[in-house]
């Protein structure tokens, strides 16, 4: 709602650098809303071509997605139970490494035959 809000704002060089949409005048509340914004998005073709560009990726990876996952979790599913584990641990396992990697880099590192230990 911010982004939104600061999206039909003017901009300008004070803190916050965007002059508010609601003020008090008169005992009444003053709505001023900028479109300004969005038809300079609209008026340089860069900005259109780099949105039309995402949406293409985001369907594109959705798709992929859609083709590769449904498969494979029907399949999970459907498997017997030893199988059903093994292969939810395949799914799994890619998002333990990094974080393995790490635990391993600092046992490395921290380890009695060290890196650390090894400089003092």
């Amino acid at each position: 709602l911010i982004v939104l809000k600061i999206s039909f704002s003017v901009a300008e060089y004070a803190q916050p650098p965007y002059t508010p949409l609601f003020e008090w005048i008169d005992e009444g509340i003053a709505i001023t809303l900028n479109f300004g914004n969005y038809l300079f998005l609209l008026s340089d073709s860069l900005y259109a071509t780099a949105y039309l560009n995402s949406i293409r990726i985001a369907a594109i990876s959705t798709i992929i997605t859609l083709l590769i996952g449904y498969p494979m979790a029907y399949g999970i599913a459907r498997a017997q139970g030893s199988m059903r584990s093994v292969l939810l641990m395949l799914v799994i396992l890619p998002f333990w490494t990094s974080f393995l990697i790490r635990v391993y880099a600092w046992i490395g590192i921290l380890d009695r035959e060290g890196l650390i230990n090894a400089f003092l």
